[in-house]
């Protein structure tokens, strides 16, 4: 649920307990990974050894929130500071080695240097970046983990348990890549995902979790099946070099790279590919979509990020993207955000959430020639996208 500075992750899945214990009339901390009562230390969300490596140390904004609604604010201030209460076991042993690794293995890639990951360090590279997704979820809000904001509490106990391991939990993948935007220097995201067989009606329920770090320029990127029996062997859409069940060492920076255009939807897990036949591995809705939209007055009302508020485009443009043609548009809202937006086969999907500015620039740097719409209710200006022969 945490970005460490203003990219929200969401995790809208099963109830997660709030990680104290009633004794006596009163309530004691509690360690969320092993469950030791007592007295709990501050473990930074992403490890301190980052704020000395030679990244941009300028205060930031951080927020946090679910990717479909737009984020709590947590204020500006120094990168790499955000910190959630675990027990000094935890903090001082198991956390700890696992950051030595991760220091020592990802600095380089960090900072843009290429180099390799080896076999025998894959398995601690991996379950560094599933420790770091289960702890930015901690700094959800109690009212937030007692509506179900959350990963199962058998995921932490899960990862202490297999602490001597330096291994994530079964029935995961992770890949690396290369991250290529500007607005995102350092964030966690966590994303349920479903599995289901093609045609199917989506569960009512979540079967494992996407997680998508950004350091810098290194993008790294797992799924954990947390019904192993539905695990499903999958790969990115960008071909990005496995690290995760190691097969050889890795090589970084191969792959697609990610840019800010296509970052949402690859953190929702809308890249992810099965590798098996009529099985598809998707971001589940509830905690990815927005509800959906409706047509008013030859307007279709879109409501937005932020839970609130709702704007317009024209209708016609769902009459365009039932023909193939799809757009991409700027928009704003009530409360000063603002959303670039795109239309596909299945609706308008909000594709980035920020200030007016930085929203302008996604704009302009997309694809498609600009074109102006004209109606009853005036001139609405978006950009028409190429269609996939005429990149």
């Amino acid at each position: 649920m945490l970005a460490e500075l203003y990219t929200p992750i969401s995790a809208n899945s099963t109830f997660i307990s709030l990680h104290w214990r009633r004794t006596q009339g009163a309530f004691l901390p509690t360690c969320p990974f092993c469950g030791f009562v007592g007295k709990l230390t501050a473990e930074h969300v992403f490890g301190n050894w980052l704020s000395r490596i030679g990244l941009d140390l300028e205060p930031i904004a951080h927020g946090a929130g679910p990717l479909n609604r737009v984020g709590q604010d947590l204020g500006v201030r120094p990168p790499f500071r955000q910190t959630v209460r675990v027990c000094g076991g935890c903090n001082n042993g198991w956390m700890s080695r696992l950051e030595a690794v991760a220091a020592r293995v990802l600095t380089p890639f960090i900072l843009g240097e290429a180099g390799q990951i080896a076999t025998e360090e894959a398995g601690a590279v991996a379950a560094w970046v599933q420790k770091t997704a289960l702890t930015a979820m901690l700094v959800s809000s109690e009212t937030q983990r007692s509506a179900g904001y959350g990963l199962p509490q058998s995921e932490y106990r899960g990862l202490t348990n297999a602490r001597n391991d330096m291994q994530p939990l079964p029935a995961s993948q992770f890949w690396v890549g290369r991250y290529t935007g500007a607005s995102r220097f350092a964030s966690t995201w966590v994303i349920p995902l479903t599995v289901t067989a093609s045609e199917l009606p989506e569960p009512d329920r979540p079967q494992g979790y996407a997680m998508t770090l950004v350091l810098g320029q290194l993008l790294l990127h797992g799924v954990r099946f947390t019904t192993p029996s539905l695990q499903v062997e999958v790969t990115t859409r960008q071909e990005l070099p496995q690290l995760w069940p190691p097969a050889e060492r890795v090589a970084w920076s191969s792959g697609m790279p990610v840019d800010d255009a296509a970052f949402l939807g690859f953190a929702a897990g809308k890249d992810l590919r099965s590798m098996e036949r009529h099985i598809e591995v998707r971001p589940w809705k509830p905690a990815t979509e927005l509800p959906e939209s409706r047509t008013v007055d030859g307007m279709v009302e879109l409501p937005t990020a932020c839970g609130k508020h709702v704007v317009y485009y024209p209708a016609g443009l769902v009459d365009e993207a039932r023909r193939g043609r799809f757009y991409a548009f700027g928009t704003a809202c009530e409360c000063g955000t603002a959303y670039l937006v795109q239309t596909e086969p299945d609706g308008a999907h909000c594709k980035a959430a920020n200030s007016v500015d930085v929203i302008s620039e996604l704009y302009e740097s997309s694809p498609g020639k600009e074109v102006v719409l004209e109606d009853q209710h005036g001139m609405f200006t978006c950009k028409r996208l190429p269609e996939p022969s005429e990149h």
